[in-house]
């Protein structure tokens, strides 16, 4: 008899689980279903009462308004920048031995113009970012860089690239054609970057580059 009440109360235990359970499941099935109909709800669009679309007035323009006009970017006009400037010379090897002349040159650049080699160790568009005040060894050099002469799309877009006031945002935006990136780009911010972080610096490290791989561009002094 023991063991029949106990069995008993058992199974009574085990029958008001079971139907915890089942109603449990139960509602957050019910639960369930109704989220994802509020759901469904709210990504149907509301449907007009009439299938009509009313007409909408156009507006008359006012006498007077000008409509903006987008101005594209010429790109075949000339950038203007500064340079630091160490020296001049006639002869490359006159400029390379300034450079190892003094470890402060040794992020500088050689940069051949009219059959003149330049040494610069930085190009920035204010000439305050290149000026020493009350220094005998260098000073400020304005140049234009002008790429009309190019055929290339990246050549051409090449001052603009450079214009940007940071390397790691050195880009095209702005110009229609963000994929125009000159040859060896990236590596080359990359290889310069190592040497120094300034823009300053790696913007004529790049000058110097570009300008011996393409005869197309050109500097104006």
């Amino acid at each position: 008899m023991r063991f029949s009440k106990s069995f008993s109360r058992f199974s009574y235990t085990l029958a008001i689980l079971h139907g915890f359970f089942i109603g449990a499941v139960s509602i957050g099935l019910f639960a369930i279903v109704i989220q994802w109909q509020d759901l469904t709800a709210a990504e149907k669009p509301e449907t007009p009462e009439s299938a009509e679309t009313p007409e909408t007035p156009s507006t008359p323009e006012t006498p007077g308004e000008l409509t903006p006009v987008t101005v594209p970017i010429d790109l075949g006009a000339p950038v203007q920048f500064y340079a630091k400037q160490h020296g001049v010379f006639s002869s490359a090897d006159g400029a390379t031995a300034l450079l190892q002349s003094s470890p402060a040159l040794k992020s500088a650049a050689i940069v051949l113009i009219d059959n003149k080699f330049y040494v610069w160790s930085a190009a920035s568009l204010a000439e305050v970012d290149v000026k020493s005040e009350g220094s005998t060894d260098s000073f400020v050099k304005p140049f234009q860089m002008n790429s009309s002469s190019c055929t290339e799309a990246a050549m051409q877009k090449l001052p603009v690239y450079l214009g940007n006031a940071a390397p790691s945002k050195f880009n095209f935006e702005g110009t229609g054609n963000s994929g125009a990136v000159p040859k060896d780009w990236v590596a080359n911010i990359g290889a310069i970057s190592a040497l120094s972080t300034d823009e300053k610096v790696i913007r004529i490290q790049l000058i110097s580059h570009y300008m011996a791989q393409n005869d197309c561009l050109k500097i104006e002094l």
